[in-house]
């Protein structure tokens, strides 16, 4: 799990704090089990630490604390991605380069998403940096997160999860680095170091977990985390959509659903004519 107090908002560490300590304690509780019940546990530990940032917030400024989280769950039906905000998940797999990544919860994905901006464009989009969703207290609509199971999980995968602000300047050398024949604490390392070469202008944190083994009922991992700061300033950019496809029965209803519009109309033109 990684969660990035937003920049710009007051208390922002506070926040992630008490986010990635009441959800990472809440579903480290749940046994090993299917992708379903790790969604139902998430869900249940985003309930409480809603109620944790509420008991935490004692500001009456508009501008409340606030971070984005995003998850990832070994599991024995696949592995569970979840996130809010502009943190990311990116499945990585060697000689195929990317083969999964979250789409930010933010303003400029949003607007590519209508047409109203290129990608191109997004890129050097002024607002670039405010987004959709965020774990606050105090809402009227908490934020909800997004989930996504993934089934084709293979040896040598990679899954990383960061902060925004590694992603900034990295986000071409990405697989690069991630796939080099080095242990993952050295790959971890060298990502660290391009990342403040080149000077980006948020903290850095990061997850990097190799797949080891897969079974019918299990996976087995490595996992090396890190984490630096910059001065805090967000600056996420687009990552391609992952787009979900309508369920099958949802297909069939409005199939039946338009028949039956076409077989009334039908009806009435010849009670009509009649």
């Amino acid at each position: 799990m990684v969660c990035d107090g937003m920049g710009g908002h007051e208390n922002g560490e506070v926040a992630s704090a008490c986010v990635a300590e009441t959800m990472g304690r809440l579903t480290a509780q749940q046994p090993l089990g299917t992708t379903s019940e790790m969604q139902n546990a998430f869900e249940k530990a985003l309930q409480e630490t809603y109620q944790q940032l509420d008991l935490l917030d004692k500001s009456d400024s508009i501008r409340k604390m606030g971070t984005t989280l995003t998850f990832l769950a070994l599991c024995t039906d696949g592995v569970l991605v979840a996130h809010i905000g502009d943190s990311r998940v990116y499945q990585v797999r060697p000689e195929q380069g990317v083969v999964f990544q979250t789409r930010d919860h933010s303003l400029v994905n949003d607007l590519v998403a209508i047409g109203e901006l290129t990608e191109e464009q997004a890129k050097t989009y002024p607002h670039r940096n405010i987004i959709t969703r965020a774990i606050q207290p105090h809402q009227e609509l908490p934020a909800k997160a997004t989930f996504k199971v993934l089934t084709d999980v293979r040896k040598g995968d990679l899954f990383f999860l960061c902060s925004d602000g590694v992603i900034e300047k990295l986000e071409d050398d990405l697989c690069q680095i991630l796939t080099e024949k080095l242990p993952l604490e050295k790959r971890l390392e060298k990502l660290k170091q391009e990342a403040l070469q080149r000077d980006t202008r948020d903290n850095n944190s990061a997850y990097l977990i190799e797949v080891t083994e897969v079974s019918g009922t299990s996976m087995k991992s490595e996992i090396q985390s890190d984490s630096t700061t910059q001065q805090d300033e967000t600056n996420p950019k687009i990552v391609d959509t992952d787009k979900k496809s309508r369920p099958n029965w949802l297909r069939w209803f409005f199939l039946l659903l338009t028949i039956l519009a076409l077989a009334l109309a039908a009806f009435f033109m010849i009670k009509a004519k009649g």
